[in-house]
């Protein structure tokens, strides 16, 4: 376990320093909720925020699946990796959790705050907060595993975005439901428990394909 915090905290060093993209990816989701309150009026944000808000993480989740992985294939810390004696999908799962911590954390910080430019009221501001937290893991995994597909590819963040957004037709069908129940997020937490692990196999074998 030692070596999977180290792993955390160096993504979360990495994602915070300079060209870390961490803050980026944060005002990039509030610029884009903004312009579609400008867009759409006041009235139709407050009935689709749940929805903006879950798009407009989704495309500052895109942006940032270039430095999951990339820069540690450049520095030859990917091959580091694949000599330590732990598993391989455990030094993932670390990655992953670095990136939702140092990337989601920060945009669900500021969400309560863009709930209350929309005018939600208590109980809507409380369902968009779930459905973006039990959502958030769903995006960064399969992100991970077109970060992992593309790994060493001159063109990746265009590879990348090709390769998830089909992944993610179905978690933005579910989040955007312009519905307030609970079967939404039972779906979405059942969506995040299956690609989380699914994530950290299919991006170990990913690595391990590409160091041969």
């Amino acid at each position: 376990m030692k070596i999977f915090f180290l792993i955390l905290m160096q993504s979360l060093r990495l994602s915070f320093r300079k060209g870390g993209g961490a803050f980026g990816a944060c005002a990039f989701y509030v610029i884009v909720v903004t312009a579609f309150t400008f867009s759409i009026g006041p009235e139709a944000i407050k009935t689709y925020a749940t929805g903006i808000m879950c798009i407009s993480m989704l495309l500052a989740t895109i942006t940032t699946l270039p430095l999951l992985f990339e820069r540690d294939y450049e520095d030859g810390a990917m091959e580091q990796f694949l000599l330590q004696p732990v598993l391989l999908e455990l030094l993932v799962l670390a990655k992953i959790c670095g990136q939702w911590c140092s990337h989601i954390l920060p945009i669900l910080l500021v969400s309560p705050l863009l709930a209350v430019m929309a005018d939600l009221s208590f109980e809507q501001t409380i369902y968009t907060m779930c459905i973006l937290l039990v959502s958030s893991p769903t995006m960064v995994s399969f992100g991970a595993i077109g970060a992992a597909l593309t790994i060493g590819s001159k063109r990746g963040g265009l590879l990348q975005a090709l390769v998830v957004m089909p992944l993610y037709v179905p978690v933005l069908i579910f989040a955007s439901a312009n519905a307030e129940g609970q079967g939404n997020i039972i779906f979405l937490i059942g969506m995040f428990l299956a690609s989380l692990p699914l994530a950290c196999y299919s991006c170990s074998a990913l690595i391990r394909a590409n160091s041969d």
